[in-house]
């Protein structure tokens, strides 16, 4: 490397992608890909292979002297299947970047995703995310992850995602390093099967702004293989039920670690507990499940956090010629504006 280059290089933030993988053989090839054509020239990439059965090791071997070739630093771990949030707590040892997003192996970035990522947070000093559009990609077509001004222009961010009112998907986000290990400084974060862009993403938006590129840049693929059948309703709708329980769970556990004042950690946890019954109340109309549905809306309706819309969900399934009237009343409302991202 010449003298120049090297001058340039030095000037550079190293950023760090994490992508963790277990039995992805079948998706290397598109998210390594989707690395290898980034335009920025100082990316560090960790892969963590957490026990695949299949022929992942190969793809990712494959790749590695490919990616090297192209200048890209490759760190290749493996080890026994411990579940993803072991998987990230191993990658986290190797980050040596100032800026860090992860990607699923089974997802891609799109071009720009990382300079323009680099670029908004080499900007934006006192500001330790910069989140992005995207799209949702399935069989049936492709749809952006966000549509609404409000949620563009998301001022409070902690508590968007503390009631589940925006995505926080891995790909579609980086963080500044030095905020996230200062947070975390033994480099782990909490090893749950669920929340673990929660965890990267609320003690780094707590009381802070963070920024937003109106622009796709990666694309989340939501897999045929993951649609459930006939046959599996009932193992399926406990699977929904246990992971909006994960989900609860880990957004108290952030909540508990991140928020000191009493009061205000109180206040967090209705609002966590009324999104949880929200997602049961979601999950009970999709399966048709009346007693479920009755137990979650009775129990949003002591909390006193039930609204027209959680109404309007309740009756969709319990007494659907009300549902008219209902609609009305949310138009009516909307037009007085009454209602705000109800």
């Amino acid at each position: 490397m010449d003298n120049d280059s090297s001058r340039k290089y030095s000037m550079l933030k190293k950023v760090s992608i994490i992508v963790p993988c277990y039995n992805g053989e079948i998706y290397v090839d598109r998210s390594f890909h989707s690395i290898e054509i980034q335009d920025y020239p100082l990316i560090e990439l960790i892969v963590v292979n957490d026990g695949s059965t299949d022929h992942s090791e190969e793809k990712i071997l494959e790749w590695q002297s490919r990616l090297r070739k192209r200048g890209i630093q490759v760190h290749y771990i493996k080890q026994s299947n411990q579940g993803l949030g072991s998987a990230i707590n191993t990658g986290l040892k190797y980050v040596t970047g100032s800026y860090l997003t992860l990607l699923d192996v089974d997802d891609e970035f799109l071009q720009g995703a990382v300079s323009e990522r680099v670029r908004y947070l080499n900007i934006h000093q006192s500001e330790d995310v910069v989140r992005s559009n995207g799209w949702y990609v399935r069989p049936s077509g492709r749809s952006l992850f966000i549509n609404e001004i409000w949620e563009k222009k998301i001022d409070n961010l902690f508590l968007a995602l503390i009631e589940g009112r925006t995505n926080n998907w891995a790909g579609s986000y980086m963080v500044r390093v030095s905020s996230l290990f200062s947070f975390y400084p033994d480099r782990e974060i909490y090893q749950s099967r669920y929340g673990q862009n929660l965890q990267f993403l609320l003690p780094l938006v707590y009381k802070k702004h963070a920024g937003y590129i109106d622009k796709p840049l990666m694309n989340y693929y939501q897999n045929p293989n993951s649609l459930t059948k006939t046959e599996d309703l009932k193992r399926s709708k406990d699977l929904e039920l246990k992971n909006a329980m994960g989900y609860m769970d880990i957004r108290k556990h952030m909540v508990q670690s991140i928020v000191e004042e009493k009061e205000e950690r109180n206040k967090y946890f209705i609002t966590i507990d009324a999104y949880y019954y929200r997602n049961v109340m979601r999950i009970a109309g999709s399966y048709g499940d009346r007693s479920l549905m009755k137990s979650a809306f009775s129990k949003l309706n002591a909390m006193k956090q039930c609204k027209l819309n959680d109404e309007i969900t309740y009756c969709r399934l319990m007494h659907p010629l009300v549902i008219p009237v209902l609609r009305a009343i949310r138009k009516i409302r909307s037009m007085s504006g009454r209602i705000a991202e109800e």
